[in-house]
């Protein structure tokens, strides 16, 4: 989210807003009964009593409750505000300015006039987060804020709710919004220098390059050695025979195809939490799928978002609507992972690749990667560990994760606070 609030803060804001909103709902109530009872008592003076004294507190009553309701009924046409943003997309990181101006331009005071706002904004503490604000004649109430966006994703800003309150506290107008102010945050992308996993499936036979995979059995042709050539291509008896280096050219096989699956199921932590290893799961996702497709080598991404979506990508020019699409992403997959997984290599090549990445491992997910793997399948999984935001220790992720690498499944374990670079291929 947009400067992300503390669990501690979070939690004194909400309760300031409770008891906020059941104060001023107690007290406007107390005052209508309190209302009620002095009109009640001023008729039975009036009707018992007769006289100037009792007609001009029955008056006086009745003509308070019209002037005041009129009053808010007007301040209510004639209040404006102006909410403005700097831009309206943005990049992970990067900070953005919004304004907020609430305005009189008449020559009445506006007395009673309650703003809330969004809740994804931290530098809104619990005494700036909803105020009651009085506008004098001519001015305006200016709030200007500096938000650093820390998560991707698309948050509403600025106002939320504004109300008009009477003086007499007996009625209560809820402005319309008429545009709510939204903001997109596209996650970060981190430039791998490496993250080949092709080395379980073509380790001995074939070989990986350009984003084709090579027979190394079979030899195409030769060709003078340049610079940045593998010396495990040179043809070393034709080096000796020639006195220069040759290098093998081998025959293509076939094309390279990753398929990446991304977990889009919410796991069971706090909201904040959540945004917190579902937004490093979406970075990672991103840091795979450009470092293959600056390769040109083609990618299948795969998730279930109320249904099983497919997007193919063969190049670079490509990869702007995957990076589009997993910005505003939302994890509300309820099909299993390990069902996915099963089904993806009982209906695949065996000869594909498949780049597993979510935030939650468990036994049912484990056993269809031993599944997938058995199949020859090369399987890589990716794991977003939540341990250091949540202080918790499982027993089952770890015994998975130390088993992977056993039945030959690449593994990455990423925290939330690590650097992608450095973990996945730096």
């Amino acid at each position: 989210m947009i400067s992300k609030l503390s669990e501690g803060d979070a939690e004194l804001i909400r309760y300031y807003l409770i008891f906020t909103g059941c104060g001023l709902a107690m007290i406007m109530k107390k005052n209508r009964i309190t209302f009620i009872l002095l009109i009640f008592l001023s008729i039975i003076f009036k009707y018992n009593f007769g006289g100037f004294v009792s007609s001009f507190f029955f008056n006086t009553m009745i003509t308070l409750l019209f002037v005041s309701t009129g009053y808010t009924v007007y301040v209510y046409i004639r209040f404006k505000f102006v909410q403005d943003i700097e831009k309206r997309i943005i990049v992970k990181g990067e900070s953005v300015r919004l304004i907020i101006k609430l305005c009189n331009e008449d020559f009445l005071i506006f007395p009673y006039v309650f703003v809330s706002f969004f809740g994804s904004h931290s530098l809104f503490n619990a005494d700036s987060y909803s105020q009651s604000l009085t506008i004098t004649p001519f001015s305006k109430k200016e709030f200007a804020f500096d938000m650093v966006c820390k998560y991707r994703g698309q948050y509403e800003i600025g106002i939320s709710d504004i109300y008009i309150e009477d003086f007499l506290g007996l009625i209560r107008l809820k402005y319309k919004i008429p545009e709510t102010k939204k903001i997109i945050v596209y996650p970060k992308i981190e430039y791998l220098d490496s993250f080949d996993i092709f080395t379980n499936s073509c380790a001995d036979s074939q070989t990986f390059s350009q984003g084709m995979l090579e027979d190394i059995n079979n030899i195409k042709d030769l060709r003078n050695y340049t610079y940045g050539d593998s010396l495990r291509k040179i043809h070393w008896k034709q080096t000796a025979k020639n006195g220069s280096l040759m290098i093998k050219n081998y025959q293509s096989t076939t094309d390279v195809n990753v398929n990446i699956l991304l977990d889009l199921r919410r796991n069971r932590y706090s909201d904040e939490i959540n945004t917190i290893i579902e937004d490093k799961l979406i970075e990672a996702v991103i840091a795979v799928v450009h470092y293959y497709l600056y390769k040109n080598i083609s990618v299948s991404y795969m998730c279930f978002d109320e249904r099983m979506d497919i997007i193919k990508a063969s190049n670079q020019a490509e990869f702007d609507y995957i990076y589009k699409t997993l910005s505003s992403i939302s994890f509300r997959q309820q099909v299993s992972l390990a069902d996915i997984v099963k089904l993806h290599y009982e209906n695949r090549s065996s000869s594909e690749d498949m780049i597993i990445f979510t935030g939650i491992l468990d036994i049912e997910l484990y056993n269809e990667i031993y599944n997938a793997q058995i199949s020859n399948h090369t399987i890589c999984l990716v794991y977003i560990s939540p341990k250091l935001v949540t202080d918790e220790k499982d027993n089952i992720v770890d015994d998975i994760l130390d088993n992977l690498p056993e039945i030959g499944v690449k593994a990455y374990t990423i925290n939330p606070n690590d650097n992608l670079k450095t973990v996945l291929g730096g």
